[in-house]
């Protein structure tokens, strides 16, 4: 039986850089949305979330890669 334990902190991430928690008033897609003004290439991004052995909650910002007038199922 695995044990849940509680969450100690936050981290973010994004490509090599790693952001600490502004605090937990913030959601995470409000912090999303901060870095979007630094990292314009986070307007489409992906979150993943994980749960480290210590408790702390990962999260994970990736960008979609998108083509510009693409759509799915588009036949190129």
């Amino acid at each position: 039986m695995s044990q849940i334990l509680p969450i100690k902190q936050r981290i973010f991430r994004y490509g090599d850089q790693t952001f600490p928690d502004p605090g937990p008033q913030y959601s995470v897609e409000q912090i999303l949305s901060h870095l979007k003004g630094y990292f314009p290439e986070l307007g489409h991004a992906k979150t993943e979330e994980k749960q480290m052995d210590d408790g702390t909650l990962e999260f994970t910002f990736s960008k979609q890669v998108t083509r510009k007038g693409s759509f799915p199922g588009a036949a190129e």
